[in-house]
């Protein structure tokens, strides 16, 4: 008797009276006659207060065997953010599937539920899992659909492998295409091939990219865009050709660095003479060499001996001790960035 009251009240949705009924510690994992448990209940409905009092008696967050969704698919398929969040913090598996074997990303993906996608990304959850059914990732569930916002968001902050192929041997790229999603076109791949031809200075394949929808000033899941690729490898060619479409000079990366920094920290003068339209950089260089100049001056004056000038080979005498001054070589990172732990040149 007291378990068919507390279902009722559960299906009433009164915090009040569910409080007091579980004082008379009812079954909290009795099922209703449609096979869910009073947490499956509790979070379709959005129900958070009713939801926190069901934990805090240790109600199981597992979906129940007669149910196709658990507590935790429910709150995200309905976009009941505050629920999910509870559910999380009790342990809840963010990758639990359904019985149709669905993981709770790909519902919310399909639903569109956004902040319960970015709360279940930050949580963990895999972004590269594929459903039972088509082998389908949330990426691909996505791409489908047409959805840009959550295509960047698996992206940038999932774990989201634009490659895998479903059981059709299709990519997230070939469902965009397939459903006329051009505007996904550059996250999906375009945007990927046209930062390995401004790496590799390929400006016909650049040209071609630009002209078959890729973003010119698109950016990696490390925030870099062409132009900073190709500036940071020195390809004059492909700079211009980026320069002359119209490229974001100023566009910055995730650390705040822009293409100007990358040919400053690799040291390619005359792609930072392109970049530079008020010849800051050259100014401050001719403005050293000639400090170099004036202290070689003084040198000789002095002691009677001249120094090398331009800073690879330094002889600053004082008192009796000569010190040399070399250039040193960085280490750079697989992915062609720089050493962030490394202070830049101001420019």
């Amino acid at each position: 008797m007291v378990n068919l009251c507390f279902t009722w009240l559960l299906l009433k949705a009164d915090p009040i009276l569910v409080q007091l009924l579980l004082e008379f510690e009812p079954d909290v994992e009795a099922q209703s006659r449609s096979g869910s448990s009073p947490l499956e209940a509790a979070a379709a409905s959005g129900e958070a207060l009713i939801v926190e009092l069901l934990l805090a008696r240790r109600a199981s967050t597992e979906r129940s065997e007669s149910s196709t969704w658990g507590p935790i698919h429910l709150a995200a398929g309905a976009g009941h953010v505050e629920v999910l969040r509870l559910l999380i913090i009790k342990g809840a598996n963010v990758d639990a599937q359904t019985k149709d074997g669905n993981t709770t990303l790909h519902l919310a993906v399909e639903e569109h539920r956004r902040d319960c996608a970015r709360l279940l990304l930050a949580s963990g959850a895999k972004a590269e899992v594929g459903n039972s059914s088509d082998g389908d990732t949330p990426l691909h569930i996505a791409a489908g659909l047409g959805d840009e916002y959550m295509v960047k968001l698996l992206l940038q902050k999932g774990t989201a492998n634009k490659y895998i192929r479903n059981y059709a041997g299709r990519t997230a790229y070939d469902l965009a295409a397939e459903n006329g999603h051009t505007k996904l076109f550059d996250s999906l791949r375009l945007g990927d091939s046209l930062c390995i031809a401004a790496r590799k200075g390929e400006v016909r394949t650049i040209l071609r990219l630009l002209e078959t929808g890729a973003a010119i000033n698109g950016k990696d899941q490390h925030g870099w865009t062409a132009l900073h690729r190709a500036c940071f490898k020195g390809k004059t060619d492909a700079v211009r050709a980026l320069l002359d479409k119209g490229v974001d000079v100023d566009a910055k990366d995730e650390d705040g660095y822009t293409a100007l920094h990358c040919a400053a920290e690799s040291g390619h003068a005359d792609v930072i003479e392109m970049l530079d339209p008020y010849d800051t950089w050259r100014r401050r260089c001719n403005k050293r060499s000639n400090m170099t100049h004036m202290l070689s001056q003084a040198t000789v004056h002095a002691f009677g001996k001249k120094s090398t000038s331009m800073g690879v080979e330094e002889e600053i005498i004082k008192g009796g001790m000569m010190r040399k001054k070399s250039s040193r070589t960085r280490a750079r990172a697989l992915r062609g960035s720089f050493d962030r732990s490394v202070p830049l040149a101001v420019l």
